[in-house]
């Protein structure tokens, strides 16, 4: 692809030679944790008072700074805390300009905050920010939502006024600066305020939370002012005082709503990891090599001393400077990304970023699906769970939830289990075994009942499940036995009546409890051992007599599993292995670790008598087994050569490292290549993170919540808690579409705009019956909160007014819900009718000649028709043809 050559920038940074820093700005405490907040107004920089934090002008630019510790997150009420020289801050610089700035505020705004960035070391990053298109970071300052107000307005009357509300987490409330139909959108709450009464008109497809939070941020705008709620297509049932008093500012004759919007959310459509690299080459004038990469790496950005712009397909652009790169390259960047954007013509409002190297924010390291870092709160240690001897210590995971979320471990898994198998359609509960065996062509439902190591009831309640169940589908399992056990898990999870948890895994994907029920001890064979296996005894029949090897994952008993290695395959000395012939072989490489070495021998015992051997020190009889039940040549004390190409010398007699040896009894039976995707690789855990999820149409949307906490969970909301080892399902007890929770999880993992496997494995959890995995990601968890929840029904009712009975949609808050005829009209906009009954060709484009009824609002239909239109629907054909004919609308 050819490089892209700018020739003009946005802003020319080197030709100010010595940046001088405001005074405002060096009244910021350089090493400390702080949250401040500056507006530009012309050619004015001045601090913005603390109680005005979250009201923003449309005509005026606003830089924000906050510093925090590695892995938290300032927001308006962090308090400034100096923090000692050595200490390591997260530094973030945004600009905002609102929808009216002008064009010098939008030049002032960019100086000054070169400024502000050279005065704190040039290690910050920068992001710009628009109005309505805020980043998740901008917005996790302002938990409670923000106001932007009309600078149009500031010597106009304080009434009547029109404000525009709407966004799901962060509630964003924008004063328009005139009052007309054009501004309202089906999507959207408005907020109509006259001199004697307040106007709250409900958009037909705005969700419930929305709609709590625009009644909370009336209340507190307006305490104690009369309110009264419109909803969208049902104006005319206003009493006739409050019509003509809305008539008055918005005439219902010119009544002209859009239907939602068909905006995307930050992740809706984002394809993985896919995104565009260019290397960055000032020349003269900025020059773009687009770099030759499949799947983005981390590696990619591989020269310190230069600049990489990453586009997002026109979601984001990230320009990334490396640490060693020239102070005038680092105060160019954003520069060189706005002239990407004019470029590549995407929208002028694109989010654009400069991070520097060193100190990239977690938004920009997801991006990359190998970025290898571990934030220090996930750092407590490789194997975290404290021991008594030697045994997991379960009533500390009761009674201390955050290290059960650490180590994903609900209790020291010794409570009873049920395991069921499913193949084809088939479903067949297994004997009780303490040799537990699965093979890869099929599924395996596990009913776990969760042991507590206490009686205490608050440290029952901190467990938070009784019963988990768990879902396992095989690598060679096919659609129909993952379908069947689909089905089978659901119905066993939906059909508890105790506190309980749903998890769906694939093999090689297993978290830590799945495998501390079975010890780490569970084994998992081909799929062509399957039929011997279930037609033998109830301890694996005969298939435990038969030859096989197994390697020997993890070193602990909640990371530890075998799984069967056909054909052979090279032995690396880090592992250790099983090897049944007549005789049960437990071989251990030099490399391996004691604990390793232990979980092997336990699964050598499960098998039977059994004979350890270290590499180096195999015995005749080792080798004379092996080969006589693996039909392999084999060479004993002599100088053989392996049967592999590409071997390399390895000390020690007898090493069996990738086939080659140094003397002593070598086999080289093992120098095949090794059976594919048995690897399991160590995973860092990346940062956890919470989105809320909603279903838009066909489509699963997400807006992500950073420095989240149990607050931001909602009752009538459905979110996803990415923890790196398990993605959970939030189901709150009002949530709306609950039996869909698996396509929720599968669609996210599908669509998650960072490195995931689809075979991550998912968990559901219900609001109140939360378990002690989930809770201790959260700073405190309060176990009784939501429970005074209020619904957006009840809030409208508290204020007197009743929601309509014909109104079904109001109640719901989602088109989804809609049955095939509501789909039919309240899914299209809202025309008047003196619009709908013009002539063809003067219709708007998106109205069916043949259709046009469906464009009325409820109100206008019934005036029409004298009747609704669901009434109107069951009419015979002809019927309607003949109503529709009499007046005009065909």
């Amino acid at each position: 692809m050819p490089p892209f050559n700018f020739i003009k920038q946005e802003v020319r940074p080197n030709t100010i030679p010595d940046l001088k820093v405001d005074a405002t700005f060096r009244k910021v405490a350089k090493n400390a944790i702080t949250f401040a907040l500056w507006k530009i107004d012309e050619d004015r920089l001045e601090a913005v008072t603390r109680s005005q934090y979250g009201t923003f002008y449309d005509n005026c630019a606003y830089i924000i700074y906050a510093a925090s510790l590695p892995g938290h997150y300032a927001n308006h009420e962090t308090i400034t805390r100096e923090q000692k020289p050595n200490v390591v801050l997260e530094r973030y610089i945004h600009y905002w300009l609102g929808k009216n700035v002008s064009e010098q505020n939008r030049s002032n705004v960019v100086h000054k905050i070169q400024e502000l960035d050279s005065y704190l070391g040039n290690v910050a990053s920068i992001y710009r920010e628009t109005q309505n298109l805020e980043s998740a970071r901008f917005l996790s300052y302002f938990k409670k939502g923000y106001d932007v107000r009309s600078g149009a307005l500031l010597s106009a009357p304080k009434r009547p006024r029109l404000f525009q509300l709407h966004a799901r987490k962060w509630l964003r409330s924008i004063e328009l600066a005139t009052i007309d139909w054009s501004h309202f959108n089906s999507d959207y709450i408005m907020v109509l305020q006259t001199e004697t009464l307040i106007f709250v008109w409900i958009g037909r497809s705005s969700s419930g939370i929305e709609r709590r939070s625009a009644l909370a941020w009336v209340q507190k705008h307006w305490s104690g002012s009369p309110i009264t709620i419109v909803d969208d297509g049902y104006e005319q049932a206003m009493s006739q005082e409050n019509k003509e008093l809305w008539n008055s500012q918005l005439p219902l004759k010119k009544r002209m709503v859009c239907q939602a919007s068909q905006s995307v959310s930050e992740y809706a459509d984002y394809n993985g990891n896919k995104f565009r690299i260019y290397k960055c080459n000032q020349r003269g004038r900025l020059h773009l090599d687009q770099l030759d990469v499949g799947m983005p790496a981390k590696d990619d950005l591989n020269d310190a001393h230069g600049v990489y712009l990453l586009d997002n397909y026109g979601q984001s652009i990230w320009l990334w400077v490396g640490a060693q790169a020239p102070q005038a390259d680092a105060l160019s960047a954003m520069g060189n990304g706005r002239a990407f954007v004019k470029k590549k013509k995407y929208p002028d409002n694109t989010l654009v970023v400069r991070v520097l190297e060193g100190h990239e924010p977690v938004e920009f390291k997801r991006l990359f699906a190998n970025w290898l870092h571990v934030w220090q709160e996930n750092t407590r240690g490789h194997k975290p769970v404290s021991t008594k001897f030697g045994k997991l210590d379960a009533h500390s995971l009761c009674e201390r939830p955050k290290m059960a979320a650490d180590t994903q471990l609900v209790d020291d898994g010794r409570g009873e289990r049920i395991v069921y198998r499913i193949l084809g359609d088939q479903v067949q509960e297994l004997p009780i075994c303490k040799t537990v065996v699965f093979t890869t062509n099929a599924s395996y439902v596990v009913k776990y009942s969760v042991q507590c190591a206490t009686v205490v009831p608050a440290d029952l309640a901190s467990v938070g499940i009784e019963t988990i169940i768990y879902q396992w589908n095989g690598s060679e399992a096919s659609a129909e036995s993952i379908s069947r056990a689909d089905k089978f898990a659901k119905a066993s999870f939906d059909g508890l009546k105790e506190p309980g948890m749903f998890v769906q895994l694939y093999e090689f994907d297993e978290p830590p409890h799945f495998l501390q029920i079975f010890e780490g001890k569970l084994i998992i064979m081909r799929g062509q051992r399957c039929e011997m296996l279930h037609n033998g005894s109830a301890n694996g029949g005969n298939v435990l007599l038969d030859t096989f090897l197994l390697k020997v994952y993890g070193d602990a008993s909640y990371n530890a599993k075998a799984v069967e290695e056909t054909p052979l395959s090279s032995i690396s000395s880090k592992d250790c292995y099983v090897i049944k012939t007549s005789h049960v072989w437990v071989w251990c490489g030099q490399s391996s670790t004691g604990d390793a070495r232990e979980m092997a021998k336990s699964v050598g015992a499960l098998l039977g008598e059994n004979s350890l051997v270290l590499e180096g020190k195999e015995s005749k009889e080792f080798w004379q087994s092996v080969a006589m039940y693996f039909n392999q040549t084999l060479v004993i004390n002599g100088n053989g050569n392996s049967c592999s190409s590409s071997t390399s010398s390895s000390s020690g007699a007898g090493s069996m490292c990738n086939g080659s040896f140094n003397g002593g009894n070598i086999s080289p039976t093992l120098s095949n290549n090794c059976y594919l995707n048995t690897s399991v690789p160590s995973k860092p855990r990346p940062p956890v993170q919470l989105f809320m999820v909603w279903w838009q149409q066909s489509t699963l949307r997400y807006e992500e919540i950073l420095g989240f906490d149990q607050q931001d969970l909602s009752s009538d909301c459905t979110y996803i808690l990415d923890t790196g080892t398990l993605t959970y399902v939030w189901l709150g007890s009002q949530a709306l579409n609950q039996e869909r929770y698996t396509a929720i999880a599968q669609s996210y993992v599908q669509n998650a705009p960072f490195g995931r496997r689809s075979a991550t494995a998912l968990a559901v959890v219900r609001q109140f019956q939360e378990p002690n995995v989930f809770k201790g990601f959260f700073e405190s968890w309060q176990n009784d909160y939501g429970k005074n929840f209020l619904s957006y029904e009840v809030m409208r009712k508290d204020l007197g007014n009743a929601v309509p009975s014909t109104c079904s949609l109001a109640n719901n808050g989602s088109p989804l819900l809609l049955n095939n005829r509501q789909k039919g009209f309240d899914g299209h906009k809202k025309y008047p009718l003196t619009v709908l009954i013009q002539e063809m060709d003067m219709l708007p484009p998106e109205i069916n000649p043949l259709k046009r009824e469906v464009h009325l609002t409820h109100d206008d239909f019934v005036s029409v028709f004298k009747m609704s239109f669901y009434e109107f629907d069951e009419l015979p054909k002809w019927k309607k043809m003949e109503l529709k004919k009499q007046f005009k609308l065909f």
